[in-house]
């Protein structure tokens, strides 16, 4: 009786314990897009630009901080060919799933007179 009492603890501690953080663990695989501006010679990083990128997983995600009237978001492979493109009037956040692709990539913003660059790479 007093196996089945020690048995019965090892299993509710492991499952108290040890089971939340296997169940709720997530990967983070979050990482910047550095951009540059397309007349950007100098190679230069600014200290701020009005346009944030970033890659979650295989999203990639784009905020403005200034919001433009119009956008659009393009991303290309290396060889130029045009993976996907977004128009957006007045947007806050978007989002562009890059799926079932690998290899080094290359978005471009163009917001008014402004084009911004930037290239990131999915394994």
């Amino acid at each position: 009786m007093r196996k089945n009492y020690f048995f019965l603890l090892v299993i509710v501690c492991g499952l108290v314990f040890v089971s939340p953080t296997v169940l709720f663990a997530k990967v983070m695989d979050t990482r910047d897009i550095e951009l540059r501006t397309e007349s950007d010679t100098d190679n230069e990083l600014r200290s701020l630009l009005p346009v944030r990128a970033w890659i979650d997983n295989r999203i990639v995600y784009v905020s403005f901080f200034e919001l433009p009237a119009e956008a659009t978001v393009s991303v290309l492979d290396t060889n130029g060919r045009l993976i996907d493109e977004c128009y957006i009037q007045s947007p806050e956040v978007i989002s562009i799933p890059v799926k079932e692709r690998e290899g080094i990539f290359e978005i471009v913003i163009k917001c008014g007179s402004n084009i911004y660059i930037g290239s990131f790479e999915l394994k």
